[in-house]
């Protein structure tokens, strides 16, 4: 039968864990009525969420089951495929004999995690460098969820795993003699929400967009990233001062801008005066903005994304490099290759071959 999660907010300060297994028996109690499985259940008493795993002919099925054993539905419920996400997300650890999760160490297993997106571009070829991040993920207890070419994507149940696996893989990056590119991005979120279709639906839509426009940044990390990686850490076990923090009131402006850029970057009319224009805000401010947010000023930023964006169309093909300077923004081919060649020290003529 298909897979369904679903999610449920804890009204009460009081519950406890065997609260929660009360609960989980009245849903076993109907489960045959409905035709359905409960699997097993996900745990979070301090953010007062709990997420129920089950097998069920449909998504009516876990709705009205739920209905019939406390008399009202979950938050949400959605499908979930076996393979592609709760294997690679949540499939570590087992249960209990009360059915509870529990992650590889036996302790209770929350159902949050933290995703990271590795984003990286060579410049020139490293042997094995794609075994060698999957390597390291492994190393650090995570999960890799997706591997293409150039971007990764993975799972870890301890935040602080990701962060110090974030760590190694950039000091790796950090050997190749400038030949690399990257940004590595981690956000913290549970599997499911009020408004998710896919599991861990907003976390990951967080971090794709931490990452796109993270390539000055190098390493970032949400709050809650933060947050869960040293509650129970000490934090000066490992240098994080190079890792930047995103605040939600970061965030919010990291999408405007994102929503902005995304209109208009192959534009070349598109410049620092239209940036500011289209944000809504001065010169001046724009620039305060951008510099504190990438510490780089607006004209920089521009310019990084486009040449980002151009070396991903060299590296697929098909295009001319002329082609690929007005496709990303540039507004003569000769501009493109001059700027190219002092930020990389290479032709992107080279790219394109290569």
């Amino acid at each position: 039968m298909p897979l369904f999660m679903d999610f449920h907010k804890i009204d009460s300060d009081a519950i406890t864990e065997e609260d929660v297994y009360r609960a989980h028996l009245r849903d076993i109690a109907v489960q045959n009525k409905h035709g359905l499985v409960y699997k097993r259940y996900y745990l979070n008493l301090q953010h007062k969420t709990a997420f129920c795993l089950m097998e069920s002919p449909n998504k009516e099925a876990c709705i009205e089951s739920h209905k019939d054993a406390h008399g009202i539905g979950a938050c949400n419920v959605i499908h979930v495929s076996r393979e592609n996400e709760f294997i690679p997300y949540l499939g570590e650890g087992d249960q209990n004999e009360q059915d509870l999760a529990l992650t590889l160490s036996g302790e209770i297993d929350s159902g949050y995690r933290t995703i990271m997106m590795v984003d990286f571009l060579e410049l020139t070829k490293s042997p094995a460098l794609t075994t060698k991040i999957i390597n390291s993920i492994k190393n650090h207890q995570g999960s890799v969820v997706k591997a293409p070419s150039e971007k990764i994507m993975a799972s870890f149940i301890d935040a602080f795993d990701a962060v110090t696996c974030s760590i190694e893989i950039s000091r790796y990056f950090e050997t190749l003699d400038g030949s690399m590119i990257f940004s590595i991005a981690m956000a913290t979120g549970k599997p499911v929400d009020e408004h998710s279709k896919d599991l861990f639906e907003a976390t990951k839509r967080k971090v794709k967009l931490i990452s796109r426009l993270g390539f000055q940044l190098r390493i970032c990390m949400d709050l809650d990233t933060k947050h869960s990686a040293f509650r129970n850490k000490d934090s000066s076990k490992i240098d994080i001062t190079g890792i930047t923090v995103i605040n939600p009131a970061s965030y919010l402006e990291i999408q405007n801008l994102d929503q902005v850029l995304v209109k208009n970057l192959n534009n070349s009319a598109f410049n620092c005066d239209a940036f500011s224009k289209q944000l809504g805000l001065s010169k001046s401010q724009t620039y305060r903005k951008i510099s504190s947010l990438f510490g780089v000023p607006p004209n920089r930023l521009l310019s990084e994304l486009r040449l980002i964006h151009a070396i991903r169309a060299l590296k697929e093909g098909g295009k001319t490099v002329s082609e690929v300077a007005y496709d990303s923004g540039f507004n003569s081919p000769t501009y493109f290759t001059r700027v190219f060649r002092n930020r990389f020290q290479v032709l992107p003529t080279l790219i394109a071959k290569s």
